[in-house]
């Protein structure tokens, strides 16, 4: 009875390794673009979507994508040019499609140095408000040290 648990217990700890490893091991990352709507049933979202060629997408992908996985927070390795990513993250063709479309995207870079000017100007002005603040503190602790001080020999004399 004990070696069935036993058996048992190792071979749920294999096929579970075996997941986890299978899962994160890191595959080559392939742009994805949307096949286009049919009206066909479709029973998995993924059916919307297919992995193309490198000649099938323009030359930016490839100079753009590692910004963007960059932006997104993307976890991959860049070898000789090649750039992988974890296996599970190609589980999720949307949104494998969503980063093809930003890495192609001359909207999404546009948009994202606007937001980047903005957030430095905002940025510059919230430096600049807590430099007046430490400033005024800082002068305000100085005539309060001097008058201290004064206040001090003035009775001790």
């Amino acid at each position: 009875m004990k070696k069935k648990i036993y058996i048992t217990l190792i071979a749920l700890v294999l096929l579970f390794s075996s997941y986890y490893y299978w899962e994160n091991r890191y595959v080559e990352l392939k742009p994805v673009i949307s096949k286009g709507y049919d009206r066909q049933i479709v029973f998995f979202q993924n059916d919307y979507y297919k992995f193309v060629q490198p000649n099938e997408i323009s030359a930016s992908y490839y100079k753009n994508i590692k910004w963007v996985l960059d932006d997104s927070r993307v976890d991959y390795i860049e070898e000789n040019g090649i750039i992988y990513v974890r296996n599970k993250f190609l589980n999720d063709m949307e949104m494998v499609w969503n980063y093809t479309t930003r890495a192609t995207s001359s909207k999404y870079f546009k948009l994202k140095r606007e937001i980047d000017s903005i957030n430095l100007i905002s940025e510059n002005e919230y430096v600049a408000s807590r430099k007046k603040i430490i400033e005024s503190t800082l002068k305000t602790i100085k005539t309060d040290s001097i008058k201290f001080y004064e206040d001090h020999e003035n009775k001790e004399n």
